[in-house]
């Protein structure tokens, strides 16, 4: 509060007003409050924070990475070869999806 006491007293005395300690202290009260309360009267406690969403996501991505182990189905090539004599298959794996990793 003594910040903004002495800032208010300045103010005023540059501007040439007279003002009693009573008339400063409820000024300084007022400015204060509105400064303490800045962020939530013009939304910004409601607008998300672009970077925290940001970290959040590739934290989940990172998560998700750590989690994927090596297909066995298709020994991580992500896709199934198969011969009959003259005839052959080649699809994608079905347990990976064609990544040639899965979550565990």
């Amino acid at each position: 509060m003594k910040y903004w006491k002495e800032c208010i007293s300045e103010a005023l005395e540059d501007a040439g007003i007279k003002a009693t300690d009573e008339q400063i202290e409820t000024v300084t009260s007022w400015v204060e409050g509105a400064h303490d309360n800045y962020s939530m009267a013009h939304g910004y406690d409601c607008i998300p924070n672009p970077l925290a969403q940001e970290n959040d996501r590739l934290k989940r991505a990172l998560e998700n990475e750590q989690n994927m182990v090596h297909c066995k189905e298709c020994n991580g090539k992500g896709r199934i070869y198969e011969s009959y004599g003259t005839r052959s298959s080649d699809s994608p794996c079905d347990k990976c999806h064609g990544e040639g990793r899965h979550s565990r």
